[in-house]
């Protein structure tokens, strides 16, 4: 009888070198599935007491709700689509920390992450949106994100790595 031992991590590793698309591939093939789910908070739909909350209550409520979500389906999910606008209403001290809490859990299951942001700017503010998105120490460690490119290539470039 012979043992295998599974070295999760070289395995994190090498999934951590995979690009967006390569990730999303491999899920969908492991699973056999094609749901991407979207993680949208939206502040009248999350039942919360009144419409004077405070933020904390707010970012509380929004991580639950997407937490449950997460918990029911990560099983059948190739990938996660947080929409950042709707953590950025939550407010700017914890709507933020909120979406990286949502980001560290999904991460968990190793499911890729599309950040829904909607990005279409130029130079400096287009390196400075796709250095937020992805950046794994100080930023939002997302896979993917979703462009806008109107702005034409100056506004999609920063964010196409490669990776």
């Amino acid at each position: 009888m012979q043992t295998y031992v599974l070295n999760i991590k070289s395995t994190l590793q090498y999934y951590h070198n995979m690009s967006f698309f390569q990730k999303i591939s491999t899920r969908s093939t492991s699973i056999n599935s094609l749901l991407c789910i979207g993680l949208d908070p939206h502040l009248s739909e999350l039942k919360l007491s009144s419409t004077s909350t405070t933020e904390e209550e707010r970012a509380n409520a929004a991580y639950e709700f997407c937490a449950r979500i997460i918990n029911a389906t990560h099983d059948h999910a190739v990938c996660y689509k947080p929409n950042v606008a709707f953590f950025e209403a939550i407010g700017t001290k914890l709507g933020m920390v909120t979406l990286r809490k949502v980001v560290d859990d999904i991460s968990k299951h190793n499911i890729p992450i599309l950040l829904d942001v909607k990005r279409g700017d130029i130079g400096s503010t287009a390196n400075a949106y796709a250095e937020a998105c992805y950046d794994e120490e100080c930023g939002l460690n997302g896979d993917g994100v979703t462009l806008s490119p109107l702005m034409g290539w100056d506004s999609v470039q920063p964010f196409v790595t490669g990776e």
